[in-house]
């Protein structure tokens, strides 16, 4: 009789790590860091619990990237604008546009691209415009390789 309870017992101690390993695989979320290798460097990325890595951490050292290239600063960028529109910026972003680093500013229902070299309005388009403005501006003093 004591074997038949040692088995049961040992059964049971068995089904029990069985559902809470199932249990923790049920709940698992995406890895918490995943390792990228850009330049040599490891960035670790965190996931927030949709299953996407976070691109925080990418995303601040693409901008720092690219501001060490940009000659003028967001606030001159942001000033050229508004001089040459007449109104206040509500939001200026470096951005890589088709291989030209630009500010993109945007002022009411405009957005202005400024070139990130020499601060010169590239184009100007009304919010809604849409991508062929982008196409047909002319080309930033700054290339991004």
């Amino acid at each position: 009789m004591k074997t038949s309870i040692k088995v049961i017992l040992a059964t049971a101690f068995a089904g029990t790590l069985a559902l809470a390993g199932l249990a923790n695989v049920g709940n698992a979320q995406s890895p918490a860091a995943v390792m990228q290798s850009q330049n040599g460097v490891k960035i670790a990325e965190a996931s927030d619990g949709d299953g996407e890595t976070n691109d925080d951490a990418q995303d601040k050292q693409s901008q720092s990237k690219l501001q060490s290239l940009a000659k003028i600063t967001p606030q001159q960028a942001k000033q050229a604008a508004e001089t040459a529109v007449g109104g206040t910026a509500t939001k200026v972003k470096l951005e890589s546009e088709n291989g030209n680093l630009v500010y993109a500013v945007e002022i009411g229902s405009k957005e202005l691209t400024i070139d990130a070299g020499n601060g010169q309005v590239l184009s100007s388009e009304n919010a809604g415009q849409g991508d062929n403005a982008e196409q047909s501006a002319p080309k930033s003093s700054v290339q991004v390789p």
